[in-house]
């Protein structure tokens, strides 16, 4: 469901696939290529919310912010992850049930680990891996670094297979 709230509206890039059970409100824009998953939910209605291009939000993912929240490109926010506030870099990967509190800001090329609390406030360098909770910061293994290059490419073609096949909501344009 897209709606809008206080005359703000989400802008959706027409490429993106937003699933029949996601919802999708307020002041949201969503990139080209990017895809929103059944039981995500965007809401936008008390800051903006930027997604980037070829982001992955998956199952039952949740992103609000009392202010600003920005992710950048690549970003493969997985199932049950949660987004509150805050900056995520380019080629992130938000693993199963992590949760990154207000006013965090991750750099690009990170591995945030399922189930890791990523505390408000907190500023995370390019390249780090987060595990734990509270999450703590460590090196990426050359492994890790290179499953960042491209996180979010099988989730595009898999985005533009629904797409194809009829499924989704209509995208307003």
């Amino acid at each position: 469901m897209i709606r809008s709230v206080d005359g703000k509206g989400p802008k959706i890039h027409p490429s993106v696939f937003v699933s029949e059970a996601a919802y999708i409100v307020g002041d949201v824009e969503i990139g080209e290529g990017s895809s929103i998953w059944p039981g995500a939910v965007i809401r936008g209605d008390y800051g903006k919310i930027i997604i980037g291009k070829n982001c992955s939000i998956q199952d039952n993912c949740v992103l609000h912010t009392d202010d600003y929240l920005e992710l950048g490109d690549n970003v493969l926010m997985t199932h049950g992850a949660v987004i509150h506030g805050g900056r995520v870099g380019n080629n992130v990967l938000v693993g199963v049930n992590a949760v990154l509190l207000e006013d965090a800001e991750v750099g690009n090329y990170c591995l945030i680990g399922a189930c890791a609390l990523v505390r408000a406030g907190a500023r995370v360098p390019d390249h780090s891996l987060l595990i734990g909770v509270p999450a703590q910061v460590k090196p990426l293994t050359p492994e890790q670094a290179k499953r960042l290059e491209d996180p979010t490419s099988t989730y595009v073609r898999n985005a533009k297979r629904y797409i194809n096949a009829g499924l989704g909501q209509q995208v307003p344009g």
